[in-house]
Parts: structure tokens; C-alpha cells; sequence
């Protein structure tokens, strides 16, 4: 965990957590930023209640970070209950600004996605019915996120309620992602999926100057134009491409379409030929606004398959979802102390760590170097952190302390 505190010095969040809530500590002697910091350090141990926020009451961890005390959980939930949407947002730039640190130049792409949190309880603000796959008649949440497919950072995100249909708010979203970000808008392409595609966000992104490359419908309109090609191209292995153009309802102007076949041979034949033949699965059609082959979309879309790996390290890992209260505006605030620490983790490993633990998986980095029993001694009025000799991530610890230095 010291290299978590190192970490928060490092990237500056202390201070800008600091700024982000100084208005709330106008008569505390605690102030909001550190039951923040303290939220953070739990998601990255693994803690997936408030109520575990006493795993972090122990003298080594309270002198490594210098809090004076751990307060009780029904503290965490009045204090947190002062958080409004103002303070959220200043809280979303802290997580757009340790994905901006992984910046590179060139094109980049951003995979915009929304999951489904089940909510189990009662009188839970926002916590409503909706679509919920997993949990059918459950009341959730449905929260939107944004993810740097190159360096796998959360761009943006906040909490939605249960009710909301997928593009719900989708536009606001772009624009916020889009005004925010430091990489040219002309080097930065968006990925959607089919639930987010529709007519008016893909006018909003061509009116930002963005490229993009969304999942299309296999409509009665779209199977239509697939059925009158005549001319494919084939590449790869029972892979075939053809463009197209088409309107569909709801849409200002005719746009480009890839469209991939897949045609590849049966494993084993069936024991029973189908009646008709199975269009699910056989077709993709992306649509698009950039000047490539049409292989090479199918291609960049399918890197942003990358978003469905993020969202699900987000839930389990970081429990991003599962710490709430009873408050709408705190869970949401919850929800983006949970990206606060996987994309300040994401920064340590591609920054700190040799390149072989650099893409490994969150949860691997906490088993490997957060969890690492060492002995924190007090001595020359500086705090030393000893580890085992023979230790196999002994040297890799004081290399990632020395990088964040």
C-alpha cells in the first residue's frame, strides 16, 4: 500500500481531491477528501462495503498515508450524503486526468459502453426497474462509461438510474468526453455499440469533427441492401466484405456501411439440416465515417471489445457498483472513487512496473505487490518499509517506489 500513498502524491489526487471538496469542510475537523482517499485505498484491497473501511485500522497503514484516525462507517454514509452532482464532476475530471497522463500520439479510440448493476435493497435513490439481463425485475443502475482502448483507462463515467434506456443522456456524454479530452478531435475515433447507435448522436459526433465506428442493426431495411450486393471481397478465412450506403428511420442522410460475412465451414456437420438458413451471427455491419478498407474497421471496432474487459474488472475487482448508500449523488460519488482507483492503478503499472506486469490484470497487481507482507519501522524521523530478502517481488517493489518517485 505505500505504493498507493506514493501513487496519490505522484499523480497530484490528494491535492485536487483537496479542491474538489473544499466547500463541504467549512466546519469539520475531518475533512471530505480524506474519507475519499480512505474509499479509494479500500477498493484497491479489495473492499466491497463501507462497512470494510476497518480493514484499513492498522498503524502501519495510518502512518504510511498519515491519517490520524479511521472513521466508523455511519460517518462515511452522513458525510458522503453532502455530496452534489457540482462536486461529482469536479471528481470526473480527476478521472479524465489520470487517463490523460497515458496519452500518445496518433489516432485514438474510445469505446463507449453501459452496463447493469443489480440493486439489492430498499428506499435506494435512483435505484429503479429497467432492462437487467442478469436479474430480470430487479430494481438497478445503469451506468455509462468511456475507456481508452490503447492504454485500457476509464475516459469518463458516472451512475444512471435503473430506468434509463441505454442512449439515455448519450449526447451530453460525447460532448463532455470530447471537450475535455487533450487529443485532437480529428485523431480521436469513438466506438459504439448497436444499443447506442441512432441517427442524432451520430450527427452529434460528425458535428464535433470525430470519427467513429458504431454496430448497425440488422434492420428489414438493412438485410434489404445486404441482399443486393453483388460484388464481395473476400479476406482472411470465410470472410467476406462489401460496402453499402443506407438511410435508416430517423436519419438525416444516407451513411456508410461495412458489412462482413462470415461464411465459415461447419466444425461437424448437423445431424438435422435447418429448414432456413440462420442470419444471426452471420452478418456485421458497422457503420462508419472513416476513409479505410472496410477489413480495417471491422478490425478497429472490434478492439474496442477491450471496454467489455474494463467494465467487468470494474465490478468484480473494484466492486465500482456494489459500495452505496441510500443517496443517489453519493453512490454516484462512490461509483467514481472506484474509477479514481482502478485508472490510479492502471497509471502505476504502466509507469512503475516492468513491462511483463504492465497489461496484467488489476486484481493480479493487487495480489502480486498491494498484499506484500513486509515490516514498516520509524526510524531517522523517516518511515521505512523492509521486505523478506528472498523475496520474488522484492525488487520489483522498490523499482515501482523509486519510478514514482
Amino acid at each position: 500500500m505505500a505504493i498507493i500513498s506514493r501513487g496519490l502524491d505522484c499523480f497530484g489526487l490528494r491535492e485536487n481531491l483537496k479542491q474538489a471538496t473544499s466547500d463541504l469542510d467549512t466546519s469539520s475537523q475531518y475533512p471530505t477528501w480524506r474519507f475519499l482517499e480512505q474509499l479509494i485505498c479500500l477498493r484497491t484491497i479489495g473492499g466491497e462495503a463501507i462497512t470494510d473501511i476497518g480493514l484499513l485500522h492498522d498503524p502501519a497503514l495510518m502512518a504510511i498515508f498519515d491519517w490520524d484516525t479511521i472513521a466508523h462507517p455511519t460517518t462515511f454514509g452522513r458525510r458522503l450524503g453532502k455530496i452534489s452532482w457540482r462536486h461529482n464532476l469536479e471528481l470526473q475530471k480527476l478521472v479524465t486526468g489520470l487517463a490523460d497522463t497515458l496519452l500518445k500520439p496518433g489516432q485514438r479510440l474510445i469505446a463507449i459502453d453501459s452496463t447493469v448493476a443489480s440493486v439489492f435493497g430498499h428506499q435506494i435513490q435512483g435505484a429503479e426497474l429497467g432492462y437487467n439481463p442478469h436479474k430480470p425485475g430487479r430494481d438497478s443502475y445503469h451506468p455509462l462509461l468511456a475507456v481508452d482502448v490503447a492504454t485500457r483507462s476509464v475516459v469518463d463515467g458516472y451512475l444512471r438510474p435503473g430506468s434509463c434506456a441505454s442512449a439515455h443522456g448519450l449526447d451530453g456524454f460525447i460532448r463532455k468526453v470530447i471537450a475535455e479530452s487533450k487529443h485532437p478531435a480529428d485523431q480521436t475515433v469513438l466506438r459504439l455499440d448497436k444499443g447506442l447507435t441512432s441517427g442524432a448522436i451520430l450527427d452529434t459526433i460528425e458535428e464535433l469533427e470525430v470519427g467513429y465506428v458504431a454496430k448497425a442493426k440488422l434492420t428489414a431495411k438493412v438485410m434489404g441492401k445486404i441482399s443486393q450486393i453483388e460484388k464481395w471481397r473476400a479476406f482472411g478465412k470465410g470472410h467476406f466484405v462489401a460496402n453499402i450506403r443506407c438511410r435508416l428511420d430517423g436519419w438525416q442522410r444516407s451513411r456508410r456501411m461495412v458489412v462482413i460475412e462470415r461464411n465459415l465451414p461447419p466444425k461437424k456437420p448437423d445431424a438435422q439440416l435447418p429448414l432456413f438458413e440462420m442470419v444471426e451471427g452471420r452478418y456485421e455491419v458497422v457503420v462508419t465515417n472513416l476513409r479505410m478498407k472496410g477489413e480495417n474497421v471491422w478490425r478497429l471496432y472490434n478492439r474496442g471489445t477491450v471496454v467489455e474487459q474494463v467494465i467487468e474488472e470494474l465490478k468484480n475487482d473494484f466492486a465500482a457498483t456494489a459500495i452505496r448508500t441510500r443517496d443517489f449523488w453519493a453512490n454516484d460519488a462512490l461509483f467514481i472513487t472506484g474509477l479514481i482507483a482502478y485508472n490510479l492503478l492502471n497509471c502505476i503499472r504502466r509507469f512503475a512496473l516492468p513491462k511483463a506486469l504492465r497489461t496484467a490484470r488489476i486484481k493480479r497487481i493487487g495480489l502480486l505487490l498491494l498484499h506484500l507482507p513486509a515490516n514498516v519501522v520509524r526510524s531517522s524521523r523517516r518511515l521505512w518499509v523492509k521486505i523478506k530478502r528472498d523475496h520474488p517481488m522484492r525488487f520489483v517493489f522498490y523499482q515501482a517506489m523509486a519510478a514514482l518517485q
